[in-house]
């Protein structure tokens, strides 16, 4: 019976700590990669089509460029986020899904007024 050895084959062997080494530079590069998938994105996105959070009321409210949004459920965004409005249109649509640039997370609004002032 002919049988097959793989370690015989191979013209060098794995120890634990290279395989453990290699699995560690293949996370880093997919945590790269992440990184500068967000870089081409915003390279994407047409000029004067980003919007900045003005103000944020716990987690549930946010000012975006003179328009309060509530959260349809809560949103991590800071005052200074960069937005994109993703799905609905910016001051316009009821429900309105943005991207935030600044922590590659979506959140979905509901358009309340414009800012009295």
């Amino acid at each position: 019976m002919n049988k097959f050895n793989i370690e015989k084959s191979l013209p060098f062997s794995f120890s634990n700590t290279t395989l453990l080494t290699m699995l560690g530079l293949l996370l880093i590069a997919m945590l790269s990669m992440s990184h500068a998938h967000s870089a081409w994105f915003e390279r994407l996105i047409p000029k004067g089509e980003t919007y900045t959070v003005e103000a944020v009321d716990r987690d549930v409210a946010f000012v975006i460029d003179d328009f309060i949004y509530d959260a349809r459920q809560f949103c991590y965004m800071a005052v200074g986020d960069r937005v994109v409005f993703f799905e609905g249109r910016y001051g316009i649509d009821y429900r309105a899904t943005v991207y935030n640039l600044d922590a590659n997370e979506r959140c979905e609004l509901l358009l309340r007024d414009r800012v009295e002032g």
